[in-house]
């Protein structure tokens, strides 16, 4: 009985070793893994950069695992990262959800040998390849410039933010901000908030600021959440002014159309995600001198450029 116990145990040893010596040739075989972390997972801006990663994954051959938490909280991404590093990938795109807290999550990443490219947002170290994001810091001048032409380059303007610590929303703050200072001394910005990626708390921030200011001249969101919640707002008060939006979401394009937003900043998502894919590949082929940080240039939308099919073409899908 022992002998047939103790066969049994080395036909069964013997089948794990083959398994394992299978899977690891088949590991081996050139196709490449590409984890995409998504900054929020039901975002029709990280869904569209999925559809670019997929793309040029695709065209490479590559596979491509996705995941994301569902909020915008870094204490959601980080057991994600940590799944990710599990399964092993070749390399890791990340938009991170906070500047400084997912460092160490994705420094894990590098020390397992998985390289990390950053997408949209970024993190304060150069732990990363490359970082493939839009030009923020120039939408925020851009809001600042057109917001100033509607309300006659004088009067008082808001600012509703997302989150403390993401580096693309606080550029396009930044950039807005700056642009003020410098151009326009008649204006001033008279509130300047977080909404924490929800457009009810944007809408209320937004409430309270219109009551302190009645004679509030026009506003910037600077995402999606943000400006949709700026127009819940003053539309449910009766008011009537300027709204300058970041994001071509289906929602907000439809407030564009609807004349509730009255301008908006559109990004590239698909084209961020599929160069970085392509700097991916870079490294793949052994390519690293080539690699570098991308950034996409943004597209202004307003109700009269929103039909032309060269400014439709980037606007976001929500599957």
């Amino acid at each position: 009985m022992k002998k047939r116990i103790i066969v049994g145990l080395m036909i069964i040893l013997v089948a794990g070793m083959f398994s394992v010596y299978a899977q690891g040739t088949q590991e081996d075989d050139g196709t490449k893994t590409v984890a995409f972390i998504q900054g929020i997972s039901t975002d029709e801006f990280y869904i569209s950069m999925k559809r670019g990663v997929q793309e040029v994954c695709d065209k490479y051959g590559y596979n491509l695992i996705v995941d994301g938490p569902t909020k915008w909280d870094y204490t959601m991404q980080t057991p994600i990262v940590e799944t990710m590093i599990a399964k092993r990938p070749d390399v890791i795109f990340i938009a991170p959800n906070h500047s400084d807290s997912m460092i160490a999550p994705l420094m894990k990443a590098v020390n397992a040998g998985i390289p990390v490219i950053t997408v949209d947002t970024n993190i304060n170290d150069d732990l990363y390849l490359c970082n493939i994001t839009s030009d923020n810091l120039q939408g925020g001048q851009a809001a600042a410039d057109m917001l100033a032409e509607m309300i006659g380059g004088k009067g008082k303007v808001s600012i509703m933010n997302t989150n403390v610590g993401v580096t693309t929303t606080e550029a396009r703050a930044k950039g807005f901000k700056d642009q003020i200072a410098a151009a326009y001394p008649a204006i001033k910005i008279v509130s300047d908030e977080y909404c924490e990626d929800e457009a009810e708390r944007s809408a209320a921030i937004t409430e309270s600021v219109l009551l302190k200011h009645p004679d509030l001249a026009g506003a910037f969101g600077v995402n999606l959440y943000a400006s949709l919640g700026i127009a819940n707002a003053v539309d449910r008060l009766g008011k009537d002014l300027p709204i300058f939006s970041y994001d071509a979401s289906p929602a907000v394009i439809e407030a564009l159309a609807a004349g509730t937003i009255n301008a908006t900043v559109c990004q590239k998502p698909m084209e961020i995600g599929a160069t970085a894919v392509e700097m991916a590949h870079l490294y793949f082929t052994g390519q690293e001198d080539k690699i570098h940080d991308v950034m996409v240039e943004n597209v202004i939308v307003t109700q009269d450029n929103m039909d032309d099919p060269e400014v439709s073409k980037w606007f976001y899908v929500a599957e």
